[in-house]
């Protein structure tokens, strides 16, 4: 059976700030608290981020599933560990003066494992909204996010 979990963060930053740090493999490193970059391994059918390319973003291997900038972002993961048949989908909303972020995953969890996962998918996301949010908000030159041609 599907499970579901979702966090939001608020930012003052704009959702086309937020969105290029979504889609842009690189900027992970800079914000998501990773132990190692996030890196683009394959480009998307239209656009080097877009639908199609496939980032390695540790631990995962992703794939890009949806893409509608500034609003919505989605992946998939191809490999990685648990769970199974994880789609992630982030939406940015305005929101008073700034941007809702919306994580959102469905995945498939094993056999008496859905619980734990749900809570620890819930925290990862909760710190990754949570991270995307501050750092939009300062991002510095040098940021892969910023560099032209970004997504």
């Amino acid at each position: 059976m599907p499970q579901e979990i979702e966090a939001t963060a608020t930012s003052r930053a704009t959702a086309e700030v937020i969105f290029k740090h979504l889609a842009v493999a690189e900027a992970w490193g800079e914000w998501g608290g990773l132990w190692t970059r996030g890196k683009r391994e394959s480009a998307g059918d239209d656009r080097p981020n877009g639908i199609g390319a496939v980032r390695r973003v540790p631990p995962w291997r992703e794939e890009v599933v949806a893409w509608d900038p500034p609003k919505h972002y989605g992946y998939i993961v191809l490999t990685g560990p648990p769970p199974r048949r994880l789609r992630v989908d982030v939406t940015l909303e305005p929101h008073h003066s700034g941007t809702l972020i919306r994580w959102h995953g469905t995945f498939d969890a094993f056999p008496g494992t859905g619980r734990v996962m749900r809570a620890l998918l819930h925290r990862r996301f909760g710190s990754y909204a949570r991270r995307a949010a501050r750092h939009a908000e300062r991002c510095e030159p040098g940021c892969p996010a910023r560099l032209p041609g970004a997504i």
